[in-house]
């Protein structure tokens, strides 16, 4: 949570193979640059557009963003900046897609971002450069409590988003009625798992649970989303349940056994043991790290 990815990093080679740290939240502040190709990594990513217009390439299809907007897609889907106009600044920000679907989104704006559509904001707030020029300066302190103040406000901007008005550039409708044939195969079936994942993930759940959901076989399912998602159903399901207990750890005063239970942990064992693991100390350390 606390080591932030300043750019995504890919192998020229092979533009198409995901070198990102998907796990992690990222941030970077450039002028605009034209991408030669395409590329994509597992997270859910914003541009902010300040003072600047720019043409993307998205799985496929072109739009143009104009200036002064924020967009938000799932980056998974290949994307390219083609053409940029004006002579300000982006702004790209990096969400993990396993933290994103832990925020409680309205589910229509979460399934269009699934189904490959581009939602950008109808407008920009006076604030939002300033916003993000704080969010910036609090990621480089390396503080644990100004980074979780960031990734809350983040939610927040996305939250407010959500619920205003916004445009979309139709998309996702395109993905889903198979007008274009998807770059890797599969996609809608990981977009069914990930949606059963988000919307039950605090529950038991297994894989056949999730396998079923989108009608697959559980061994082709596993496949499938490993060689997509990088990482097995299992580690998926535990790291969407590690990034609710860790808000619950940051957010609230509950006892680690309650927070074990309302995540989706069978018994609190195997949430120390899980979460000693993944981060190196046990959630009561993690609580007091950053209190």
């Amino acid at each position: 949570m606390f080591e932030w990815v300043e750019r995504i990093s890919f192998n020229e080679e092979s533009p198409l193979t995901v070198q990102a740290q998907d796990n992690k939240f990222g941030f970077h502040r450039k002028t605009p640059e034209i991408m030669e190709h395409s590329h994509w990594h597992g997270h859910i990513e914003i541009n902010y557009l300040f003072d600047c217009s720019a043409d993307y390439l998205i799985n496929g299809k072109r739009i143009t963003v104009p200036e002064g907007r924020m967009i938000i897609f799932w980056a998974s889907f290949p994307h390219q900046m083609t053409a940029s106009r004006g002579e300000g600044e982006i702004v790209n920000i990096y969400i993990p897609l396993q933290a994103f679907l832990t925020w409680m989104l309205p589910s229509s704006f979460v399934s269009q971002l699934l189904h490959g559509e581009v939602i950008v904001s109808d407008s920009l707030y006076s604030c939002d450069q300033e916003l993000t020029l704080i969010w910036e300066t609090d990621i480089s302190s390396n503080k644990p409590l100004l980074a979780t103040q960031v990734i809350n406000e983040l939610r927040g901007r996305i939250r407010r988003m959500a619920i205003e008005d916004y445009s979309t550039y139709d998309l996702a409708n395109k993905v889903a009625t198979g007008g274009d044939k998807p770059v890797f195969g599969g996609l809608s079936h990981i977009q069914s798992m990930l949606r059963y994942i988000a919307d039950n993930y605090d529950q038991k759940i297994t894989i056949e649970n999730v396998s079923t959901s989108t009608g697959l076989h559980k061994n082709y399912a596993m496949k499938l989303f490993n060689r997509v998602m990088k990482v097995s159903i299992k580690q998926y399901i535990n790291q969407l349940r590690l990034q609710h207990a860790q808000a619950l750890l940051i957010d609230t005063e509950n006892p680690v056994l309650n927070i074990a239970l309302e995540a989706g942990f069978g018994s609190v064992s195997r949430f120390y043991d899980i979460f000693q693991r993944e981060f190196g100390m046990s959630p009561l350390e993690f609580r007091r790290k950053v209190s």
